[in-house]
């Protein structure tokens, strides 16, 4: 069944405005042609669409169903159209990634930077978030890629493995845990901890695993920076757990130890996710096939 979109343009003014007048006035038309339009239309499905009433219409349950589906189409064409637009004025596209920091601080600037090497005109904004608000950007459309760690829940979005990282004991060198090659979490719990804020992953981790010890996870002080904790384990404020691609080695002090997590759950990837690749944009589809050769392959 083909619909014309001039109708279905016209059935959208008359169910917003509920008044066929009113519906001709904004749509520069008679009334003759709309109510004509109206009647093809119900015709063509085999329903009545709107009741007629003294001072207006009311939609039927299929008015109601049409409305829906008309209006994802006028959507659909709007972006086509701005996107198209962007191709003919030279850009080829326009990203919103939302990105926990530890692919901010390892990998997602030499990866963006490449992309862009080949894609010059493309725009892209990015965006630092804990790893649940990277999945709430995504499910809310305020985001088209996101990366975040797989300890992260995200149900409703689609994802590809990009890279992996682990959980490390930060101390100053002349702290008594400095001299060891590996660390457990429990040989941590009685020190003084500086911890991430409480949203962050690597918070619920710890505390979930501490919990399976027996014994709390005593935090004496939150830092909302990776950088800043690193900064106040060098001046002998506690020793901290961070994973590895949080910190860059340059903003390591001397004398500071990065000692490696020997637990099984210390693990963690980081993925990269869209909430559904069959509506991405062909600049999107474009970036995830250059980060994530899964998906390569898959499109291939």
């Amino acid at each position: 069944m083909r619909y014309d979109l001039v109708s279905l343009s016209i059935f959208v003014a008359v169910a917003e405005e509920r008044n066929l007048t009113h519906a001709a006035r904004r749509k520069h038309i008679a009334v003759s042609a709309v109510s004509k339009r109206i009647g093809e239309l119900e015709q063509q499905i085999g329903t009545q669409l709107m009741l007629r009433l003294p001072r207006g219409i009311e939609l039927t349950p299929a008015g109601h169903s049409l409305l829906y589906h008309a209006r994802q189409i006028f959507r659909n064409l709007a972006e086509m159209e701005e996107e198209l637009s962007d191709y003919a004025a030279g850009i080829r596209g326009h990203i919103r990634i939302h990105t926990i920091s530890a692919a901010l601080m390892h990998c997602l600037p030499r990866a963006v930077s490449q992309f862009l090497a080949n894609y010059p005109q493309t725009d892209i904004d990015i965006e630092e978030k804990t790893g649940i608000g990277v999945v709430q950007g995504l499910l809310e459309g305020e985001a088209d890629v996101g990366i975040f760690s797989s300890w992260t829940p995200a149900s409703g979005i689609e994802v590809w493995p990009w890279q992996e990282d682990r959980l490390a004991v930060l101390v100053w060198a002349g702290h008594p845990l400095a001299e060891h090659g590996t660390l457990r979490l429990a040989d941590l719990l009685a020190e003084k901890l500086i911890g991430p804020h409480r949203d962050s992953a690597v918070s619920h981790i710890l505390a979930r695993e501490a919990r399976k010890l027996g014994q709390p996870l005593v935090i004496s002080l939150r830092v909302s920076s990776f950088i800043a904790m690193a900064q106040l384990v060098s001046q002998q404020s506690g020793i901290a757990v961070l994973p590895v691609n949080e910190i860059a080695p340059a903003s390591l002090h001397d004398g500071v130890r990065l000692i490696p997590l020997a637990e099984p759950w210390a693990k963690r990837e980081l993925l990269i996710g869209v909430k559904a690749i069959a509506q991405a944009s062909p600049s999107v589809k474009t970036l995830l096939a250059c980060l994530t050769p899964a998906h390569q392959q898959e499109s291939d």
